[in-house]
């Protein structure tokens, strides 16, 4: 019999057999969307993405179900679980994010970019606008490593997630249609902060929010206003809206 883990709210519980991961299914405390997991899985996997089960609740578990998704929905903020695997990130996905200032010979002032694509990337180190020594992270990683600690780097096979140079950012996982959309928190604080990869706001728009830092979840339910957006260079303004006390330590503590 498999042991199954899953996530219910914010936590990763489990092991369970495979009756009692149905009974919770049943009862509604876990849903097709929720995250689990055994041994021999590389990542955590949606529930309706399981093939091995096959979970039918009936009409009032369902409506139950579709009660509770849309409470949460209503009064809680995202929630994501982030899995960085190199090898299913696809050349097109813009989803690194790029810091400059060390990677440079001269004195330079730092500042971060992005999202770029593997594609892009690989572009802008032909034209040498980056280089080997130029920090690069994605959601999921522990922390900045350098691009030469990357498959960017043609003499190099594989990802070492090992070599931080620096530790990860804080993210912002935004409420977004159909999906949560996450933002680099380019500039912090408790009036306005700057995100970078923030997706096509539109400007005027309250949204609900969690922030993590790296793959950790530090407080949720933050509400922002979308103040401005460019497209150009992917970055949002947003006006702290609601904010509570925990928020407002974590985003003090990065604000420069």
């Amino acid at each position: 019999m498999s042991n199954w883990y899953y996530v219910q709210g914010s936590e990763r519980l489990g092991p369970v057999g495979e009756e009692t991961l149905r009974e919770l299914f049943v009862k509604g405390d876990i849903n097709i969307e929720s995250y689990i997991w055994k041994k021999g899985f590389q990542n955590w996997e949606r529930l309706k993405d399981v093939t091995e089960l096959d979970f039918k609740s009936p009409d009032t578990g369902k409506r139950k179900n579709d009660k509770k998704e849309a409470e949460a929905i209503d009064e809680s903020s995202p929630e994501l679980i982030f899995h960085f695997d190199w090898k299913k990130v696809r050349d097109e996905e813009e989803l690194f994010f790029i810091k400059i200032g060390l990677d440079r010979k001269s004195t330079v002032v730092e500042d971060k970019f992005g999202p770029f694509s593997i594609t892009e990337l690989k572009e802008a180190i032909d034209d040498k606008r980056i280089n080997n020594h130029t920090l690069i992270f994605s959601a999921g990683m522990p922390g900045w490593i350098e691009i030469g600690e990357t498959p960017l780097d043609p003499k190099k096979m594989s990802v070492n997630l090992s070599n931080i140079r620096e530790p990860a950012p804080l993210l912002m996982v935004v409420q977004h249609d159909p999906l949560p959309l996450v933002a680099l928190i380019n500039k912090a604080g408790i009036k306005e902060c700057t995100l970078l990869g923030a997706g096509a706001f539109q400007t005027g728009s309250d949204l609900l929010c969690s922030i993590y830092a790296g793959s950790t979840l530090k407080a949720k339910n933050i509400k922002v206003n979308i103040k401005e957006y460019s497209p150009k260079s992917q970055m949002a303004i947003c006006r702290i809206v609601e904010i509570n006390d925990q928020a407002k330590k974590i985003m003090l503590n990065y604000a420069e």
